[in-house]
């Protein structure tokens, strides 16, 4: 509870991604939302090229009862609303509350790969990167650090051949264990649907990724070729690196078809 409101995880969630959206929206740019109520389930429509995520209409309600978004209809029964200021307001408070600048990142990270839309898009990624971190927590989490390196690495050629499938680019390669020509072949077919600003993000992500992949390598091979033990902290840097990698490339690619 927040200065008087109460809500559940989801609906603050839902909230995040109402006052992100908007926020990544040039004002000029901007409309209401609407929820377009089909037969197999709510879908939020944004502004402008926005994701679609799949929702429950309730949770409009429940933040539209508390006064964090503006609701009405349209002639047809389409309901249209906006985040408030209040809304603003709570999303400020949320992100206060959830600790430090450091601990925010990493909980906005790993909160994107545990949503239902990410996990839709690539459930055999997230299902090696969720093992790979529930490993990292582990009590006997120093003993299962080569294996967390392993699952990170498996998670990431999930992640590309998920990318390949849905995007279809020419030449890539068939080989999984080439993750990164895979994500590169991926972001040349739809380089002209992309921002201009997004584009050399991107590029560059490809190239961090390379690094990530190097302590990846490292990880799964349990440091023998650098002659020094491996560490929690290595396990902690491959796991979260490999979160941040995806969620870049994904965010970014999202709004796609």
């Amino acid at each position: 509870m927040i200065d008087g409101i109460m809500l559940e995880p989801e609906q603050e969630e839902l909230l995040s991604t109402l006052v992100e959206i908007t926020r990544n929206t040039p004002r000029e740019d901007r409309g209401a939302f609407m929820v377009a109520r089909m037969l197999q389930g709510d879908i939020l429509v944004s502004p402008g090229r926005g994701p679609r995520p799949e929702i429950y209409y309730g949770d409009i309600e429940i933040l539209a009862s508390k006064g964090l978004v503006n609701m009405r209809f349209s002639d047809r029964g389409t309901p249209n609303f906006d985040v408030t200021p209040e809304g603003f307001a709570y999303y400020r408070i949320m992100k206060e509350r959830s600790g430090n600048p450091v601990e925010q990142i990493e909980d906005e990270v790993t909160k994107y790969l545990e949503a239902h839309d990410f996990q839709q898009r690539y459930p055999k990624a997230y299902a090696k990167w969720s093992e790979a971190a529930a490993k990292l927590w582990a009590g006997d989490s120093q003993n299962q650090l080569t294996t967390i390196g392993h699952l990170c690495r498996e998670a990431v050629q999930e992640f590309a051949t998920a990318l390949v499938e849905r995007f279809q680019p020419p030449g890539a390669p068939a080989d999984s264990a080439r993750d990164q020509s895979r994500i590169r072949a991926t972001l040349a077919h739809v380089r002209d649907r992309l921002g201009s600003r997004e584009v050399p993000l991107l590029e560059a992500m490809i190239d961090y990724w390379s690094a990530v992949s190097g302590l990846i390598q490292r990880q799964e091979h349990g440091g023998q070729k650098q002659g020094d033990a491996l560490r929690w902290e290595d396990g902690r840097r491959v796991v979260f690196q490999t979160a941040v990698v995806m969620f870049e490339i994904d965010h970014s690619l999202a709004s796609l078809t």
